[in-house]
């Protein structure tokens, strides 16, 4: 188990943080609040994922857990437009399509999703149905979100 000191030096080192993303993620779920914080800290002054780590991130994202699924798409939403191929982008975007749609999970997690959807900056197409039927029913920030990534296929 990563103790007090170590948390503090991810936090003060984004490239630690970054190589140990999943240990990170997983102390989000400690019993102890202060391990909590560290570990959210560290995610917070990590900056953008690696390549290497989009994958892993993909699959966070269906985790039960919601702070699992509000970073993983907090990280993704990160990469911007370009670094990722069309493809890749479409991927990504159903993966966090599903997870806003998840309403096991919280409200915040769910909304942060649809945030990291139209950070990355390409057409929602393939998702579209799936996002509409959520608008409806969400909760004013969460139907902002979803209606700012809906708006990404109007913009040509």
């Amino acid at each position: 188990m990563t103790d007090t000191k170590q948390l503090i030096e991810y936090a003060q080192h984004p490239e630690l943080a970054l190589q140990n993303l999943a240990e990170l993620l997983a102390l989000l779920e400690s019993n102890d609040e202060t391990i909590q914080n560290y570990s959210s800290e560290a995610l917070e002054n990590c900056g953008p994922p690696r390549p290497e780590d989009v994958s892993f991130l993909c699959q966070q994202l269906k985790s039960p857990k919601s702070s699992c699924v509000y970073w993983a798409s907090t990280l993704l939403g990160r990469i911007g437009s370009g670094t990722l191929s069309t493809t890749e982008v479409k991927d990504l975007q159903a993966s966090l399509t599903t997870a806003v749609a998840d309403t096991s999970l919280e409200l915040s997690a769910r909304e942060r999703a649809a945030w990291a959807i139209s950070e990355l900056g390409q057409e929602v197409s393939s998702n579209r149905d799936l996002l509409e039927k959520e608008l409806p029913t969400a909760a004013p920030r969460l139907k902002r979100f979803i209606e700012t990534a809906l708006a990404l296929g109007q913009r040509k």
